[in-house]
């Protein structure tokens, strides 16, 4: 019979972890409590939200929620080994993931990446790394507006030296026609 601290602590999971589907997953054990405030405050300024957990509850908790794929993968045992915590927020899992290896660049051996979930893709420490380098939903829409805006700009500066090159032609003709006296 699960005490009451367990059953608590698996109705929290499900009611702030089950609608989550893209988080990155790390071991925190390398963070002492003055670093753990410091990557709290960036995690923050980052729009980006840490939820430490216990294995055993988290897996059984959110088994049926947006976290399945995670948990019902074949490196599910290692990813839910040791001290963890998931990251999510913000955009999703590319910031997670941007925030994570820009932080290791900076704290090494703080922090290590143990796998994430993006949508139904579950990742190792290695994708985590990988989809880090992707430009985020900002970035992929300021591309998309950018690659609207050039095509109005470009036929316009097309027509603009089409009717530039009608206009010099005529004034040829003009020029021509007035040395003929036609």
């Amino acid at each position: 019979m699960p005490n009451l601290l367990n059953t608590l602590l698996a109705d929290q999971y499900g009611r702030t972890l089950s609608d989550i589907s893209e988080a990155v997953v790390i071991d925190y054990s390398g963070l002492n409590s003055e670093k753990m405030a410091q990557f709290r405050t960036e995690l923050r300024k980052a729009r980006l939200t840490m939820e430490v957990v216990k294995n055993r509850i988290a897996v059984h908790a959110l088994k049926d929620k947006g976290l399945q794929a995670l948990i019902e993968s074949p490196n599910a045992k290692e990813i839910f080994k040791g001290s963890t915590a998931l990251i999510f927020g913000a955009e999703g899992a590319i910031d997670a993931a941007k925030f994570t290896t820009t932080w290791l660049k900076g704290n090494e051996k703080t922090i290590k990446v143990k796998g994430g979930l993006m949508g139904k893709d579950v990742l190792d420490s290695k994708g985590v790394t990988a989809i880090s380098s992707l430009p985020g939903k900002k970035e992929l829409l300021s591309q998309m507006v950018g690659g609207f805006v050039s095509v109005p700009q470009k036929l316009a500066a097309t027509m603009q030296t089409g009717y530039a090159q009608v206009l010099w032609a005529f004034n040829a003709l003009a020029e021509k026609l007035e040395k003929t006296g036609s």
